[in-house]
């Protein structure tokens, strides 16, 4: 009895025509694949798309009862009008910068320096404690919402800075896993041929460990500041007055703004649009580093 393979071999073009087949099979699955992908992206980036084109509408058009999915008048005067309509515009682009590089360099500085402990300096239990802090991951901000502002408004330091800087000294528990991950890929042979050139463990850090998790750091600080940007619950509950507001909270108080006695819309929507340039412009930038971070760099050595 012919086995199948004997009959192929004898039969090249029967083989030919099977190959040709499946082929044809996987042509069909990937074309129907990408063919869902490319619909789900349509969804996904749909509300974007017609945000950006809303902006450029004038404010008749947007109230019109007749849709139109392009402006019939490109008016960009509604970006001007996002510049002269608060006063206090660019103090509240200031506030955001100052609160996202004090926050960016305080936990980076502090999740550095817990990663560090937990990567190479080992004890019984340390592998405890790590639970822990990872464990810290499960609980959701909503819980400890109002215990925190209850912390600080007896503080007095309610409608200040302080409730949105000061937690960074903690560091961030998913960084801490990420920074702990690439540290302990680093070989401890390095470590112990800078310890016997005479290093200390703070020279070890910032000469051996931090120049190899560079990727990690730079990952680390651009989601930060991508978070910090954008954050809006946090000064929501802490920032009381306009001035102390962050962009944000600061082009909230842009819904006030009135044309013929309805919402200013249009320009609100130009306001969202130059509020996400910054972040579009940060992840663009940042892909190959947020690539090379978040890989955990190879393998973990004890």
């Amino acid at each position: 009895m012919q086995t199948a393979i004997e009959r192929a071999e004898r039969n090249p073009a029967g083989k030919e025509k099977t190959f040709a087949g499946r082929k044809k099979r996987e042509l069909r699955k990937n074309i129907l694949f990408y063919a869902v992908l490319c619909l789900v992206g349509v969804f996904m980036i749909l509300p974007t798309v017609v945000m950006v084109l809303s902006s450029f509408k004038t404010y008749d058009e947007y109230y019109s009862l007749h849709f139109r999915f392009l402006p019939e008048v490109w008016a960009f005067d509604n970006y001007a009008r996002v510049f002269t309509a608060d006063e206090n515009l660019w103090l509240w682009v200031w506030n955001t910068v100052v609160l996202i590089v004090s926050n960016t360099l305080i936990c980076t500085l502090s999740t550095i320096l817990v990663a560090y402990g937990f990567a190479k300096f080992r004890c019984k239990i340390a592998d405890g404690f790590f639970m822990v802090l990872l464990c810290t991951m499960m609980i959701p901000w909503a819980v400890t919402m109002i215990p925190s502002y209850i912390i600080w408004a007896r503080l007095g330091l309610t409608n200040t800075f302080m409730p949105l800087i000061l937690p960074s000294i903690g560091g961030s528990a998913y960084y801490t896993f990420m920074f702990r991950q690439n540290m302990r890929g680093i070989p401890n042979e390095i470590m112990e041929a800078a310890e016997m050139d005479g290093a200390n463990s703070f020279v070890r850090l910032w000469t051996v460990i931090v120049p190899n998790c560079i990727p990690a750091i730079a990952t680390m600080v651009l989601f930060t500041a991508m978070g910090l940007w954008g954050d809006y619950l946090g000064p929501l509950i802490y920032l009381r007055t306009p001035e102390k507001f962050n962009i944000s909270l600061g082009l909230n108080m842009l819904r006030s703004q009135t044309t013929q006695g309805r919402q200013d819309t249009p320009m609100l929507l130009a306001a969202s649009v130059l509020m996400a340039i910054p972040s579009i412009v940060m992840y663009f930038v940042g892909t190959k580093v947020f690539a090379k971070g978040i890989s955990l760099q190879g393998g973990i050595k004890g």
